[in-house]
């Protein structure tokens, strides 16, 4: 994926993704609003005749949108019934089917891909996870108590609420990561 804007736009947002997700189990869903709709700037843009689709016509702007379009919702639909399985996190799939729209129909397998064996990593390397959870989660607690007026709240993860399971953003940063700075195309 060669493209700058979602360089800027992504990478802020899967570092608080990995931080969100690690200390209190959540994908918020206006992230993943703003992901969708900063996406929709691309097409826009390039019909305007600038930015990272400036080199298509009107029909390959929305054939390149359709494209992406289609693999986000077949991930969105696989990821509802998983979800509906109790498998995956509704946020975790809203995620994946918001990053399929950045990368492209060229990257999509590629990222699922590297998603899926990530999470697989991060499940055999759980009981290090979740001691990094604890260490992170009590660090985050001591930063809210000498700044209370930053009202953080207290990590899940230290909480007796702490939930079971893998941080599963992180396996999809990771398959994001890996798309946006070791292209498969070059």
């Amino acid at each position: 994926m060669d493209n700058t804007l979602a360089l800027f736009v992504l990478l802020p947002a899967l570092v608080f993704v990995v931080g969100s997700d690690l200390l209190y189990r959540r994908i918020h869903n206006l992230l993943v609003l703003v992901l969708l709709a900063l996406w929709f700037v691309q097409p826009a843009a390039a019909l305007l005749g600038f930015g990272p689709w400036q080199q298509l016509d009107t029909l390959g702007v929305f054939s390149a949108m359709g494209a992406c379009l289609l693999g986000a919702a077949l991930v969105l639909l696989v990821g509802c019934g998983l979800f509906f399985l109790g498998r995956v996190g509704a946020g975790d799939v809203k995620l994946m089917a918001v990053i399929c729209l950045w990368v492209g129909p060229a990257d999509q397998l590629a990222f699922l891909i590297v998603t899926a064996l990530a999470g697989g990593l991060l499940a055999l390397g759980l009981p290090l996870l979740a001691r990094i959870e604890q260490l992170l989660g009590h660090g985050v607690q001591r930063l809210a108590r000498r700044f209370p007026r930053l009202g953080i709240q207290t990590p899940i993860v230290i909480t007796e609420h702490c939930p079971q399971g893998i941080p599963y953003g992180l396996a999809i940063v990771t398959g994001a990561l890996y798309i946006l700075f070791i292209p498969i195309h070059s």
